[in-house]
């Protein structure tokens, strides 16, 4: 967690030097100059311009450091910094070349506006959250959202910790005292203050799951005015925790999203009359928001009919940057998530990863070679639950439950047999 600085020129060279950006790097980046970049950290300039800043801020956005665009807006505003509202990350009507348009509000995050408000709701109703769903769906991004809207209600600050990078190895303790020091504190939450309340965003838990849950009990029972919001590919069994399912995007909002994409990372690129194959590529990439962004970096120096025509692990190979080495490619993060399992979870999911459509518990049963890979109907029961808790399989509730796999992580586990 980098901690707030005393002025904007600091926060900002750390936050840079968090990224393993240099001066030149972030104002390449940006679109900025060397020397405003400089004079920013220096001092020199303690009031940038509107556009400077937003463009920086932009800069981190891009490259998913979506923690660095938080504190330096939450710093702002905390400073009541005229330049606050140029740090929203919202550029104003931008038209794509076959006419969609992303409207003059628009956030950076498509189609996730009902899933912050389900998540507010769950905050104002609950004292802890959890974010579940697979690698890549922006769960963290939709926790730094909900963090911004509702920082003015915790008065008592926000604070983020990042579990991703902390070895499984960590107990209780490790995960109590990182939870401690991004709360700015000597050993716990409390500040000796009159009761404020206070909002810890805790990403990434899942590699961690028994000493995070622990902790955050404890955190609940020890101290009452604090609220939690986890973010985990695991789904948390706790009492008390109110559970949102973060999902792939809609047709339509995975379609704005590459498109948006595609023109911020192309700007001549030409997608007129291409609706169909702008489809077909979201349907393919399953309306992964990481995927999508990825494919659409990729129109820079491919064609969308060349995109079509590749593997789906091919598309989403391209590496981005990101605090966490398991997360700068969709491969990889499939392949953590897939360390995590135990041998009769690969061995089921390897076996269903040769179904490519949607499927029932009834149907597995009715397998021939079902009885090779689990030899009881309980035990089928047990692995199939534990891997949508896992966020492996995504399932669709109905007077029969049907459960599917996202098309890169059945790619990623035919490249892991």
């Amino acid at each position: 967690m980098t901690r707030h600085g005393n002025t904007l020129g600091g926060l900002l060279a750390r936050q840079r030097m968090g990224a393993g950006w240099s001066q030149e790097e972030l104002a390449d980046r940006s679109g900025v100059s060397v020397r405003t970049v400089r004079n920013i950290e220096t001092g020199a300039v303690q009031s940038p311009r509107h556009s400077s800043l937003s463009l920086m801020v932009a800069a981190f956005q891009e490259a998913g450091l979506f923690e660095a665009e938080y504190v330096l807006r939450d710093f702002t505003d905390r400073n009541g910094t005229e330049n606050s509202v140029a740090l929203s990350g919202r550029p104003t009507g931008v038209s794509t070349s076959n006419g969609v348009r992303a409207g003059d509000d628009y956030d950076w995050l498509v189609g996730r506006k009902n899933d912050i408000s389900r998540i507010c709701d769950s905050l104002h109703r609950d004292r802890w959250t959890t974010l579940v769903g697979p690698g890549g769906v922006g769960k963290t991004k939709l926790a730094f959202a909900v963090a911004d809207r509702l920082r003015s209600q915790f008065a008592g600050g926000v604070s983020i910790v990042h579990l991703g990078e902390t070895s499984e190895d960590h107990d209780e303790t490790a995960v109590w005292h990182a939870v401690c020091e991004a709360l700015l504190t000597e050993g716990s939450p409390g500040d000796g203050s009159a009761a404020k309340r206070r909002l810890v965003v805790i990403d990434n838990i899942e590699h961690l799951q028994t000493p995070a849950v622990r902790v955050c009990q404890r955190l609940l029972a020890e101290f009452p005015d604090l609220w939690i919001l986890v973010t985990s590919r695991h789904a948390v069994a706790a009492a008390g925790v109110k559970t949102v399912e973060v999902r792939p995007l809609s047709t339509v909002d995975a379609e704005q999203l590459f498109l948006y994409r595609a023109q911020a990372a192309c700007s001549d690129l030409d997608l007129t009359g291409r609706g169909s194959a702008v489809a077909e590529i979201c349907r393919k990439l399953d309306g992964l928001p990481s995927a999508l962004e990825v494919a659409a970096l990729r129109l820079r120096s491919l064609s969308i009919d060349t995109l079509l025509k590749a593997p789906v692990r091919q598309i989403v190979a391209q590496p981005s940057i990101a605090d966490l080495p398991h997360q700068r490619t969709l491969i990889e993060s499939v392949t953590w998530s897939y360390g995590m399992l135990g041998e009769e979870q690969r061995r089921l999911l390897r076996w269903l990863s040769a179904f490519p459509e949607a499927f029932t518990i009834k149907d597995l049963l009715g397998r021939p070679d079902r009885e090779a890979v689990v030899d009881d109907f309980p035990h089928l029961v047990d692995i199939v639950s534990d891997l949508v808790d896992r966020s492996m399989l995504q399932v669709r509730r109905g007077s029969e439950y049907r459960y599917s796999m996202l098309g890169h992580i059945r790619e990623v586990i035919r490249i892991l047999q």
